[in-house]
């Protein structure tokens, strides 16, 4: 068994029940753990605890992304380790289509980690440099990943309950445009327009089931 003994960890999560979880599982496990619930209490953290890993989700409600800060750390703490652990397939999926995960992190999704000792696993091979072997976005076998960032970020805003109207006036398009790109999700998911069900609300089911609820637009 690996000995965590003298490893600090830092957890970057702005669910506090996840993250009290996390805490005592590792800390279970040997990690010095801190809990961060925002960015800027990270990097707070980043300077006072010196971790040498720091495992956290790319969604940190208001303030910085947990991707932002995964750059920062990278940029100017490259000693430390980064994973990121989240229910989202991928950024794109969280509505992040402009960002995209540093070189050399992790990335774990929260519904495939069967138990502990994989996390510690995934943990152990990004401190050891082997991130590459934990890229969970990069095997993306949801029915999301036939979809382009621009057709994500209309279905991440339809399944917020936004009209086509209120997605045109936050992307600065036309409800045509909308509608042409919601036209593509669901040729793509394979939707028709002849089931009981229309195609808008199948496309939304699809999405939640793959990336979970989207936050409040």
């Amino acid at each position: 068994m690996t000995d965590y003994k003298h490893r600090r960890l830092l957890i970057v999560e702005d669910d506090h029940l996840t993250s009290a979880l996390l805490d005592e599982v590792l800390s279970a496990n040997g990690f010095d753990v801190r809990q961060a619930a925002s960015a800027r209490a990270a990097r707070e953290a980043l300077d006072e605890f010196d971790p040498d890993v720091v495992l956290m989700d790319i969604m940190l409600g208001d303030g910085p992304s947990g991707v932002s800060l995964g750059h920062l750390i990278v940029r100017e703490y490259p000693g430390v380790a980064v994973i990121f652990l989240t229910r989202y397939p991928t950024v794109e999926a969280a509505g992040l289509s402009n960002q995209h995960i540093p070189a050399g992190c992790g990335f774990l999704r929260k519904d495939r980690i069967a138990d502990v000792g994989y996390l510690l696993e995934a943990v152990e091979g990004t401190l050891r440099d082997r991130p590459e072997n934990y890229r969970q976005d990069t095997s993306d076998d949801s029915r999301l990943s036939r979809l382009t960032p621009n057709q994500l970020a209309v279905l991440r805003m339809t399944a917020q309950g936004l009209t086509n109207a209120a997605i045109a006036r936050r992307r600065g398009s036309s409800e045509s445009a909308v509608e042409q790109v919601l036209a593509s999700v669901f040729r793509n998911l394979c939707l028709s327009h002849g089931g009981e069900v229309s195609p808008r609300m199948q496309s939304v089911r699809i999405y939640i089931a793959a990336a979970g609820l989207p936050e409040d637009p």
